[in-house]
């Protein structure tokens, strides 16, 4: 095993430049995300509502606004189409619901249910044709969407100890790695027939954020020790490649661009560090502004970054230099 930790100095940070600061909620946002073509941003707000914004036009604000009575919104994610939404329930109920949002109005277009608590994450895979989705009970869920109609989870899968705050799927949908308050990352196999959990990936502390990298051989998770670990998930005892070291305080949210080596990550320090994860150093690096972050997101290229604030306050910045 090789577990480098990259002590590398970047040139001094860059300004990032803020692009614009979307009003409209009126209490803490605790979910961003945003949709692959980058014309979109929803976010869920516990003011019990999740706002898209319309983000690509040339004056960017509120495109609609999402409520549901009785209940109240806690996860947002796009679908790989950019029009398919789900959003996951704060409450008991544990519902997620999946809404259209090619048009302003945007309309309900099914509903996963059989979570028991509120949902914290949620994960579309590459094709769209599964969605996976975990928070309070502990449990991963992986549920094959119908439009239009009500859908129990395809699989239930077991082993966390405490809440669960991330999943992704890996690139070619099958399988999925959860990481959880519990200081733990887990790889799960999906199958058709039965899905199993395939390693346990410990950490020292509790996990926030993970992703895979495009060919699915890397999976890059980190949390509150400000760690970033590099695991080689094609072994068959998966192991830390690299240690990148530079964050100080948590680490928040990770992305590996497409068809790049660039990781791209930020946390409690407001920095976000663009690093070349195959080398296992850090090349680039800006300074976000304002408030405290309750939220932070990129978009998939990682050129763009949203921050959600405790007052409500979205904003956006661009954090890398333009590509071609």
């Amino acid at each position: 095993m090789d577990a480098r930790i990259s002590t590398h100095n970047a040139a001094l940070a860059e300004p990032a430049k803020l692009i614009v600061s979307l009003k409209g909620h009126t209490a803490e946002i605790i979910s961003l995300a945003f949709s692959p073509d980058r014309c979109l941003l929803a976010s869920a707000s516990s003011d019990e509502s999740v706002r898209v914004w319309d983000i690509a036009s040339s004056k960017p604000g509120e495109r609609s606004v999402l409520r549901k009575a009785g209940d109240r919104f806690h996860a947002v994610a796009f679908g790989p189409n950019s029009r398919m939404l789900a959003v996951g329930s704060g409450s008991l109920s544990g519902s997620v619901w999946l809404y259209d949002v090619t048009d302003a109005t945007p309309q309900e277009a099914g509903i996963l249910r059989g979570a028991r608590g509120s949902i914290n994450a949620l994960s579309y895979s590459a094709d769209g044709k599964q969605v996976a989705g975990a928070g309070e009970d502990r449990t991963v869920r992986i549920w094959e969407p119908v439009r239009g109609l009500v859908s129990d989870s395809r699989a239930q899968l077991l082993g966390h100890t405490q809440l669960v705050r991330a999943v992704a799927f890996s690139p070619d949908g099958s399988g999925a790695a959860s990481a959880a308050r519990d200081a733990t990352v887990r790889l799960w196999t999906l199958g058709r027939i039965r899905s199993t959990e395939r390693a346990v990936l410990s950490h020292a502390s509790e996990v926030n954020a993970l992703t895979y990298a495009p060919d699915g051989k890397t999976l890059a998770t980190a949390g509150q020790d400000g760690l970033i670990r590099l695991w080689d998930v094609t072994a068959i005892k998966p192991a830390v490649r690299t240690e990148l070291k530079g964050h100080t305080g948590a680490v928040r949210s990770l992305l590996i661009a497409p068809k790049t080596d660039t990781l791209v990550s930020i946390g409690d320090d407001l920095r976000v560090r663009n690093w070349d994860f195959r080398m296992g150093k850090q090349t680039r690096e800006w300074e976000v502004s304002g408030k405290p972050a309750t939220r932070l997101v990129f978009t998939p290229d990682g050129r763009y970054m949203a921050k959600g604030t405790a007052d409500g306050t979205v904003e956006l910045f661009r954090v890398a230099e333009k590509r071609s």
